[in-house]
Parts: structure tokens; sequence; C-alpha cells
């Protein structure tokens, strides 16, 4: 393995394109073994159920949906740079691995897990294949790095399920999307108080594939560059303006004020997108930015000091922060409404009211990680939410969450909740093995 990556370097310094023929031997694989199991948590047990309703519904909806290739080895998705072509598969396939890789009971999914795996794997080679570093149309877009990231790390996690050929173009895949962000005329997004669109969400999806890349290659001639820019992006993610002026803490081993060129989020922690003061871009760091939680604690390694920067603030604002009716909405009050599932958007929202899974991924990340002192306790809201997720699929012998009315502004609406069930659930499986490893600085 060493003399593999001595060629890769080699290669690399001479300006050879570096192929993923020569990387997918050299990916650091899960070594699942080391997951002792252990009695599994009521937090566990409870978004178990969810998962498997949701894999449930999705292991239809994929069969039904997609055409095999000729040979049967993988789905035709359709080959377009578009988010409604890729990141409901996607999501599919990775919500689909930590089911399969979690053993999620197969007689509440319904299906055995040799064919939930199939299921899967051709998922993700159908969405790799489609890639532009594999001749396809998708990548390069303003959403693409959580694409891959997402399909990148269901394959990851299915490493020992794929064939030689998925494994090539999943790494193809991810490098290509990893370096764009290592480009001399990359430049970190801010918004800066001006506009309503803060950029806190896309700096987080950007900084997915970054993570999993250095997760899967940790040896590949890039990684000091993607830790680099990968630290940059989660700093300035969820950063506040006084951040700026900050000397400490060092942030792997960087002060806030040279890490930051600007800032994303008001002083008091809330959130500004599609010109509101907008709860559900506040739980994006729950399932974008922390994904790192997941991923670095499976590869064993060191999980960066940036990855929760200002994390505590956006949970303290979303439970504690009063607004008073008016000038804001009826009734008034705190976005987390005390002893129930529900959110109390001040300014309304553009999706649903109903996104219950988003909450519950952030409510998850607290009370795993102590988010939560001197605050409402997180394992209350993560019981009344899932509750509220299982009443919801209950109503339909597929699985699925949602009816005619509920959440009609996003198309892949059931795929998106699978994914987001999935990394709280792998939170909770690693929680209960004592895997979550511990904060460092990985620059060193």
């Amino acid at each position: 393995m060493k003399n593999n990556f001595f060629l890769i370097i080699l290669l690399s310094l001479l300006g050879i394109n570096i192929t993923a023929q020569d990387l997918s031997p050299s990916v650091h694989t899960i070594l699942w073994d080391k997951f002792k199991g252990v009695k599994s948590s009521e937090q566990y047990a409870l978004s178990s159920q969810i998962v498997a309703n949701a894999t449930r519904y999705s292991y239809q909806w994929a069969n039904e949906k997609y055409a095999l290739s000729g040979d049967k080895d993988y789905f035709l998705i359709e080959n377009k740079n578009f988010e409604w072509a890729i990141r409901p598969s996607a999501s599919a396939a990775y919500g689909m691995a930590v089911a399969i890789k979690t053993k999620v009971n197969s007689d509440a999914i319904g299906t055995s897990q040799d064919e939930v795996i199939t299921c899967a794997t051709r998922l993700i080679k159908g969405v790799a294949s489609i890639h532009k570093s594999n001749g396809g149309n998708w990548g390069d877009h303003w959403q693409s790095t959580l694409w891959a990231a997402l399909v990148g790390r269901a394959g990851w996690m299915l490493w020992d399920q794929m064939d030689a050929e998925s494994k090539e173009m999943l790494c193809r895949m991810l490098v290509h999307e990893a370096d764009r962000f290592i480009q001399a005329d990359y430049k970190v997004k801010y918004w800066n108080g001006k506009g309503g669109d803060s950029k806190a969400e896309e700096l987080s999806w950007d900084s997915m594939p970054l993570q999993l890349a250095i997760a899967m290659l940790p040896n590949h001639p890039h990684v000091r560059d993607w830790k680099h820019i990968c630290s940059k992006m989660l700093v300035s993610a969820y950063s506040l303006e006084v951040d700026m002026e900050k000397s400490q803490p060092l942030i792997d081993g960087i002060s806030p004020a040279e890490w930051l060129e600007g800032y994303n989020v008001r002083e008091d922690g809330i959130v500004i997108n599609h010109n509101l003061l907008h709860n559900d871009y506040m739980a994006s760091i729950a399932h974008l930015q922390m994904s790192g939680f997941h991923v670095f604690s499976l590869a064993q390694q060191k999980v960066p000091q940036a990855l929760d920067f200002n994390f505590r603030l956006i949970y303290e604002t979303l439970t504690s922060k009063q607004f008073d009716a008016p000038p804001f909405k009826s009734p008034g009050g705190t976005m987390y409404i005390p002893n129930s599932p529900e959110q109390y958007y001040p300014e309304g929202t553009d999706w649903s009211v109903h996104r219950y899974a988003s909450f519950y991924g952030l409510d998850a990340l607290a009370d795993v990680l102590k988010y939560d002192q001197e605050l409402p306790k997180a394992s209350d809201w993560v019981k009344l939410r899932g509750e509220r997720i299982l009443e919801f699929q209950s109503r339909h012998a597929d699985g699925h969450m949602y009816q005619p009315g509920e959440y009609d502004t996003y198309k892949g609406v059931e795929q998106m909740v699978f994914w987001m069930m999935a990394d709280a659930h792998l939170l909770y499986w690693l929680d209960d093995r004592k895997a979550i490893l511990k904060q460092a600085n990985w620059l060193k």
C-alpha cells in the first residue's frame, strides 16, 4: 500500500492525472469488527424503527422508479446536472447503507438484507457512473458536493459489497468534488449581513466531500490542502462578525480572526435564508457540517476542532431566544415550542412546519455530545420528535411519512427524511459503542 501512495505522489508532482484506479486500492476501509455490539439505548431503538420504515419505502421507491442497466448491475438514474435527478437517489443510498451496517431489523423493513444491499449498490453505481469525472453530466454544481458526499458515504460504508468499477468511479467523483476547493481561484463565501441568503448551509455541504475524501484517502497528496480549506469552511459557515476579532480559542491551531474573512450568522445566533429568520437553516449544521463526527469516528481518525464551531450558540438560540408578537408572527415565543415536537417560525417558513427530522438530528447531536447543558434537555426533544415521526409514518403501510399538503414544496422529501434520520441513527449507534472520537487539531 505504501508503494501505491509513493507512486501517486510522484505522478502528482509530475503533473500526471491520478486516476481512481490508482486510488481505490488505497482507500482506508472501515474496520466494522472494531465496533462491538452493546445494549441499545432508548434513543437508538426509536431511531431504528424510523429508519426501518424509511428503508421499506425507499427500497420500493427505487425499484419502481428506475429501470436497470442491460446487465442489471445498476439503476439508470437520469443523467442531468439537476437536484431532483441526483439528490433523492444519493440520499436513499446513504440511508440504506446505514440501515444495513447498523443491522436494522429486516423483518421491520419487510425485505432481506441482501435485497437491500443490492438496491443500495445499484443506486450508488447508478449515481456515480453519471458524474462528470466518469463521463456523465452532473458535478461542479452549487449543490453537487452534498450529493457526492451522500453517495460517497454510502459506497464507503458498503465498500466490501461494491464491485471494482464502482469503487473506481466513487473515488474519481469524490476527488473531483474535493479538489474544486483547493484551486487558486476558490474563495470562501460570506453573507456579511447583506441580502437574504446566508452562506452557512452552502459552506457546510461544501465541506462534506472534503471530510469524506480525507477519511477515505488519508495519505492522498492533497490531504493537507483539503484539511486546511475544510477547517476554514467549517469555521466560516456559522461564524459571527465578532469572531473576526477573536484571537482565542485556537481552532485546529489557528485563531478565528486568522481563519475568517467575513461572517454568516447574526450575533444572536440567527441564520437568515430565503429572506427569513429561518429555523431550518439553523438546523442545517447538524446534517451537513457535523457529518465529520460520523466519518472520522468510523475511520478512527482525528475529528477536527472546527467541526462544531458555534454549534452551542445556534442550539441555544433555537431553544431559548424569545420572539415577541408583534412584531413577529403570533403567538410568539421560542422557536422550539416547550413540550412539543413543533417549531415556531417567527417570520413563517417557505418549506413545511413538519420538518421534524431536521431538528431530530440537531437534538441527537446536542444529546450525544452534551451541548444541552443548562438548556432544555435534548433527549426530551428527541423523544417528542421521534414519536411524532413514527406517528406520521404509521399512517402508511409502505413507511413513508407525509400526506399531500404536509410537505409539497420539496420533491425528494421522503429521501431527505431518510438521510437525516440515518444520520441520527448512526450517531446513536456509534455512541452506544462509545466510538465517537474526541476533537483534536488535525493540522498538527
